[in-house]
């Protein structure tokens, strides 16, 4: 797929690997439709963007753990431009705590709205859009910790892996409309709502970090050959085969790299950003 005249909708783009993206895919000529929850970093955002054929770049506001707010995104997108070629489920927030019982299960819902049904609603609503423009595709931003989890990120950890396992079968479902699903699973990124203190500040564990523009990199790759899975960095596949090989050792080295205090938002695989 090439990128100029396209429709692009990206989620979660008012900070991080959103923002990036929206630029860097109206660099190539691509139309962005931005969503997010702060409309102060949306509009400074679209207005920067440069102009390109095939329409004006746009933003709505949107939360979308609310499936209300997704249904006038999508119909924003279907009265303004009458198509949707790309949608990029990028919106994440982070939620890092212990499972801790019943004061838990407030963070666990909130984080699940957000990074998994967020995702879901959001394709639900596009779908007819989708499936109209074919072949077009989807890409959900998900995280290596979709893969391999780690403590005091129960939440945030499930939403992943709830994302990864939906996205796969979801593959399969929507290949037959020509409409091509991907996943890309960034490591650690520092964003605003995921900082990694933690590992900026370990001289060796800081090496493991990348950053915004290799996260847009992947997804500009994902569309263009149409591959189904990108992890960034690539060698973080390794963990996750770890994982499947040798649980035991794979769990050893979990807890001898992890701070004990460390949470998702600060230390653990990262997400997009906080919409």
């Amino acid at each position: 797929m090439h990128l100029e005249g396209k429709i692009c909708v990206i989620t979660g783009a008012s900070s991080g690997i959103g923002k990036r993206l929206a630029r860097d895919l109206a660099a190539q000529g691509a139309v962005v439709c931005a969503a997010a929850r702060r409309e102060d970093r949306l509009k400074e955002l679209v207005g920067g963007l440069p102009a390109v054929a095939g329409g004006a770049h746009t933003y709505v506001v949107t939360d979308v753990s609310e499936r209300d707010q997704v249904h006038r995104l999508a119909e924003h997108v279907s009265a303004t431009y009458g198509r949707c070629d790309v949608l990029v489920n990028n919106a994440g927030i982070s939620g890092g705590r212990v499972f801790d019982g019943e004061e838990a299960l407030d963070t666990l819902e909130k984080v699940f709205r957000t990074n998994f049904f967020g995702a879901a609603y959001c394709t639900a609503s596009f779908l007819p859009l989708l499936e109209s423009s074919a072949p077009s595709h989807v890409v959900n931003i998900a995280s290596i910790a979709g893969r391999v989890a780690f403590g005091n990120g129960a939440a945030y950890c499930g939403s992943k892996f709830a994302l990864v396992g939906w996205s796969e079968a979801l593959y399969y479902d929507l290949k037959p409309k020509d409409i091509h699903v991907s996943l890309v699973e960034p490591g650690p990124i520092p964003t605003e709502g995921f900082p990694q203190t933690a590992l900026i500040e370990s001289p060796v564990l800081r090496r493991a970090l990348a950053g915004s523009g290799d996260v847009s990199r992947a997804v500009q790759g994902v569309i263009k050959s149409k591959k189904m899975q990108r992890a960034v960095p690539r060698y973080y596949y390794l963990a996750s085969v770890l994982r499947l090989l040798a649980p035991p050792l794979f769990r050893f080295a979990a807890k001898r790299l992890a701070s004990p205090n460390a949470t998702a938002a600060s230390s653990g695989p990262g997400s997009p950003s906080d919409d």
